[in-house]
C-alpha cells in the first residue's frame, strides 16, 4: 500500500479530487433540500466543505464564498480549546465566537463532524449556515445599534451537540429556551446535522474504496498542484507594493463618523501579502469582524485573482500572508459587537481590486454597489398569530469592466452565490407584504466608456403594522469609477405614508411600519469604466430603449440626443 501511494497516477489523484468534491456538493443539496427557511434553501446563506486531519480544506460544495474561507477556523478553534481528543466518532461541535474561529455575526453558525475510518481520523466535514434567530432583545438578532456581542444572541464556543452519536438534548434545550421558536431555527439545526451526517457517510464511501492513505495523500497532491498554480499566476503580476484606502458611513452608534478601512497588498516571488495596518480600531456599533472573516474575504481576493476556475483547495491559501492590526475593525475582540460584519468586508474586497488596478488593468472592474445587507422585515402573521421574520438579500450593480459593461442585479463579491427570494415565496410566507414594483433602477450605473451594472429598486406594500431593521451602505465611498468612469449611485430607502409623508431611512432596527406604508429599497450601481464620451453613442441609445437609462442622463452624461431628450 505504501508503494502505491508514493507513486499515485494522476488519474486516481484527479478521480479521488471529483470525488471528494463531489462529496461536498452532495452536502451542499442536503442542505437546501432539508433546510426550513429561504434565507438558507432560496438565499443560499450557507458553505460546507471537507478537510483532512490537519484541517485543510481538500473540497467544498459551491457556497457562499466568503464563508467556504474560513470554515477550517472554528475545526482549529475547537482543538485549541478542547485538544484532538475531544473528537470522537459521532460527535458534532457548533460554534459561532466571532473573535476565535468565526469572525462574523452570531447568527452564522458552524457545525463540525469528525470522521474517521478504521479507528484513525480521516478528516473532518463541516457546514456553516446563518441561523435566522440566534436570540438577544430583537427579532432575527440583527441590529445597527448593539454595543457589545451579548446584545445580539447566543455565542457557542465550541460546544458539542452530539457525543458519539447521541445529540445532547440539554444543549437543545437551551438553544430552544432562548431563541424566538417561529424562527425556524430549530429546524435549521436539523438540517445542519443531516449534512453532517451526508459529508460523513460520503467521505466514508471514498475511504473504503481508495483507503486512508491513499485518498489523503492524493489530496496532498492535488494541493500541491493548485498551489503552483497560484504561485506562477501571481507571478505574473508585477512585483510591487499596492495600496489603497477606503471608508464605509459609520459604526451605527456615531452616525456622523466614517470608518477607514486601509490596505496594502505586496506581491513579490510568487505571493501575496495583505496588510491592514492604518485602518481604524474596532468601533462600538455592530460594523466590526474578526479576523478569520477577514483572512478569508483576503482567500476570496487572491482565488479570483489568480485561478478562479479550479476547484478550491487549502493549496490555493498558501502563497497569502494577511497582517491585520488586533483590536481593529477587522480583527475585534470581545465584547465588541459584529451583527454588521459584511460592511469592512465588502468594502475591503473592493479596496483590493481597486489597489491592484494599476498592476492589472485589463483584469479589475470599477466599483461595486458594495452592500447586500438584508432587509428584514418582522411581525405577525395574520394566519397564525404567531411572529414572522422575512429577509431579503439586496442585489445590486457590479462595476464595469474594461471590455464590458458591468452586470445588474448582481449579489456583491462576498456573498455571489446567494441568490434573491422570488416575490412569490415572500407573499406566500408573510400575506401582509405586497412586492409592488422589482426591477432594475434606471440610471443607477456610472456612466463610462463601459457604462456600470444597475441595481435595482424593490417597492414593498405593509398591508398591517410591521417593522423592518436594515442597513444600507456606501454614501461615504460610493461605487467608483476606473480610467475616468463616473461612479455609481448610492443605497438608499425611501419610506411613503398613505399621506404622502416620505421619510429616508439608511439604517434602523427595528423601525416601525404603519400598515399602508410603502418601503422603497434602492440598491447602487456599479461604477462606470473609462471616460463616457468613449461610449458608443448607439449603445448610449439601446441603454436608452431598454430604459436602463433615462433620455435625460444620456444627453448629460454621454451628449447623446435620444427621442428628442
Amino acid at each position: 500500500m505504501t508503494n502505491h501511494v508514493a507513486t499515485l497516477d494522476p488519474i486516481t489523484v484527479q478521480v479521488i479530487r471529483a470525488a471528494l468534491n463531489a462529496a461536498a456538493e452532495r452536502m451542499r443539496i442536503t442542505m437546501i433540500k432539508t433546510a426550513y427557511n429561504h434565507i438558507i434553501s432560496e438565499s443560499l446563506d450557507f458553505g460546507c466543505a471537507i478537510f483532512d486531519p490537519d484541517v485543510q480544506m481538500i473540497a467544498q460544495g459551491i457556497g457562499l464564498p466568503v464563508f467556504q474561507g474560513h470554515l477550517g477556523f472554528p475545526i482549529e478553534a475547537t482543538i485549541r480549546d478542547r485538544g484532538m481528543d475531544a473528537f470522537r466518532e459521532g460527535d458534532i461541535f457548533i460554534h459561532n465566537d466571532p473573535y476565535a474561529g468565526n469572525g462574523n455575526h452570531l447568527n452564522d453558525v458552524a457545525m463540525t463532524a469528525p470522521v474517521f475510518w478504521e479507528g484513525r481520523l480521516a478528516g473532518f466535514v463541516s457546514v456553516k449556515a446563518h441561523w435566522s434567530d440566534v436570540g438577544g432583545p430583537v427579532p432575527s438578532s440583527m441590529q445597527v445599534g448593539s454595543r457589545e456581542f451579548r446584545q445580539e444572541g447566543l455565542r457557542f464556543q465550541s460546544v458539542r451537540l452530539f457525543s458519539r452519536g447521541e445529540i445532547n438534548e440539554e444543549v437543545m434545550r437551551m438553544i430552544r429556551g432562548n431563541i424566538r421558536t417561529e424562527s425556524g431555527t430549530l429546524k435549521d439545526v436539523q438540517a445542519m446535522i443531516a449534512v453532517c451526517r451526508t459529508g460523513e457517510a460520503s467521505f466514508h464511501e471514498i475511504l473504503a474504496r481508495y483507503g486512508r492513505e491513499t485518498v489523503l495523500r492524493a489530496a496532498g497532491i492535488f494541493m500541491e498542484q493548485s498551489e503552483r498554480r497560484t504561485r506562477a499566476a501571481l507571478a505574473a503580476i508585477p512585483t510591487g507594493t499596492y495600496e489603497a484606502a477606503g471608508t464605509f458611513d459609520n459604526d451605527g452608534i456615531t452616525l456622523d463618523r466614517p470608518v477607514r478601512v486601509a490596505m496594502a497588498i505586496t506581491v513579490a516571488d510568487g505571493g501575496m501579502t495583505v496588510d491592514f495596518t492604518g485602518s481604524d480600531a474596532q468601533v462600538a456599533g455592530p460594523f466590526n469582524c474578526g479576523d478569520a472573516i477577514t483572512i478569508s474575504a483576503c482567500r476570496l481576493l487572491i482565488k479570483g485573482l489568480t485561478t478562479p476556475h479550479d476547484p478550491v483547495d487549502e493549496g490555493c491559501f498558501r502563497p497569502l500572508r494577511v497582517v491585520i492590526p488586533p483590536r481593529s475593525v477587522l480583527a475585534a475582540e470581545e465584547p465588541a459587537p459584529t451583527a454588521r460584519y459584511y460592511v469592512p468586508i465588502n468594502l475591503l474586497i473592493e479596496l483590493g481590486l481597486r489597489a491592484l488596478a494599476p498592476a492589472i488593468p485589463d483584469q479589475v472592474p470599477a466599483g461595486a454597489y458594495g452592500d447586500q445587507m438584508p432587509t428584514i422585515a418582522f411581525g405577525t402573521h395574520p394566519q397564525t398569530g404567531r411572529l414572522y421574520i422575512q429577509g431579503d438579500l439586496n442585489a445590486g450593480g457590479a462595476g464595469a469592466r474594461p471590455a464590458a459593461d458591468g452586470e445588474s442585479a448582481l449579489i456583491i463579491f462576498a456573498g455571489s452565490t446567494a441568490r434573491n427570494n422570488p416575490v412569490e415565496v415572500v407573499e406566500s410566507r408573510v400575506p401582509t407584504m405586497r412586492i409592488e414594483t422589482y426591477g432594475l433602477r434606471q440610471d443607477s450605473g456610472g456612466a463610462g466608456t463601459y457604462r456600470g451594472g444597475l441595481g435595482i429598486e424593490r417597492v414593498y406594500r405593509f398591508l398591517a403594522d410591521a417593522f423592518i431593521t436594515f442597513s444600507l451602505e456606501r454614501k461615504a465611498t460610493p461605487p467608483w469609477g476606473l480610467g475616468d468612469g463616473a461612479a455609481g449611485a448610492v443605497n438608499g430607502v425611501e419610506i411613503t405614508s398613505p399621506d404622502g409623508a416620505v421619510r429616508h431611512v439608511r439604517k434602523a432596527t427595528q423601525h416601525p411600519i404603519a400598515a399602508g406604508e410603502v418601503v422603497r429599497i434602492m440598491t447602487g450601481g456599479g461604477g462606470g469604466w473609462g471616460p463616457p464620451a468613449g461610449r458608443d453613442p448607439e449603445a448610449v441609445r439601446r441603454d436608452v430603449h431598454e430604459g436602463y437609462v433615462s433620455a435625460a442622463a444620456a444627453q448629460r452624461d454621454y451628449g447623446v440626443t435620444v427621442n428628442g431628450g
